[in-house]
């Protein structure tokens, strides 16, 4: 039997209305329905179509929020996999399809199914030639297929992070739970982080050579100019922190993105750069200071995995 795939988008304030109706003109042709959920306090005009369902709560609930409420319609209207997107993202056409192929060969154990996603303006990065399906411990949320019954047992995204680290919290639970996470290598997603220019083209080369001579990731991203969000400093800042005390009985959690292999890493990988390419860094300076407090002071229970057996057996009861 065919799955059943539904689609979930995320909209916050987006400036371009019609990428945004482009985006869900296009997932819509290959899932079954389409969840919009507006993060924003602006409404989105959409097209008149049974298979979209809007929802919103007039103002902003975080991306963890807005990705359980989704999942929530998504699993009561029976749909097995919800594929997430961002406002901005394309999906290719045939992409859905193919994961419906891999769902049916495996969709017991593995809990998401995603491609491979760079962003075409950081020239460091790389992807794989190949067409291999192969097993990853992380990926981001945008064009990642979940089953709806490994993010019920896992117990969904957590809302309190609001936005930072909710990708590296969620796959840590799925992986810890006994689930697996599969890429499927011939699909790739150009997808935009952050807001940044990339330098010429002699200073990409020097940033990116300097970077392979010394064999550090993190001197490639000097290759262009960002613009530092203090806001997400001090969210990441506090998430690192929770997320990591949440998750203490499974090893570090979120480092891997910085490049470093704990908090003293971080410190010199994410909140030193950061100081260092800000335009405004006395507020984000006050950021890094309030968001290291903030998670010194959050004591969350610790996460405990269950087993895929015993969320099989509640699922069914």
């Amino acid at each position: 039997m065919k799955a059943s795939v539904a689609a979930g988008v995320v909209l916050f304030n987006p400036e371009d209305i019609n990428r945004v109706q482009q985006c869900i003109a296009a997932i819509l042709e290959q899932t079954d329905h389409v969840y919009v959920f507006n993060n924003g306090t602006v409404d989105v005009p959409l097209a008149e179509d049974a298979r979209i369902t809007y929802l919103s709560e007039n103002a902003n609930k975080g991306i963890a929020y807005a990705l359980n409420r989704i999942m929530e319609c998504a699993m009561k209207d029976g749909h097995e996999w919800v594929l997430t997107m961002d406002q901005d993202s394309i999906v290719p056409d045939g992409m859905v399809d193919d994961f419906r192929r891999l769902i049916e060969k495996d969709r017991d154990k593995t809990a998401i199914f995603c491609p491979q996603v760079i962003d075409k303006r950081r020239a460091y990065m790389k992807t794989a030639d190949d067409n291999n399906v192969i097993k990853i411990t992380k990926c981001i949320t945008s064009s990642s297929c979940t089953s709806t019954k490994a993010w019920e047992c896992v117990g969904g995204f957590d809302e309190w992070l609001f936005i930072d680290l909710v990708d590296d919290d969620f796959c840590r639970r799925l992986i810890a739970s006994g689930y697996t996470i599969k890429r499927a290598n011939k699909w790739v997603l150009d997808q935009e982080f952050g807001k940044i220019v990339p330098k010429s083209s002699r200073k990409q080369q020097f940033w990116i050579g300097l970077s392979n001579l010394l064999h550090n990731k993190n001197i490639a991203k000097f290759s262009y100019n960002k613009y530092v969000s203090p806001l997400r400093v001090y969210y990441t800042n506090r998430n690192i922190i929770y997320v990591n005390r949440k998750l203490k009985k499974y090893g570090p959690v979120g480092y891997i993105n910085y490049n470093c292999k704990g908090y003293l890493g971080f410190i010199f990988c994410f909140n030193l750069p950061s100081l260092l390419r800000a335009r405004h860094k006395g507020q984000v300076l006050s950021a890094i200071i309030k968001g290291t407090r903030a998670g010194l002071k959050t004591y969350p229970s610790q996460w405990v995995a269950p087993t895929i057996t015993e969320a099989a057996k509640e699922h069914n009861e």
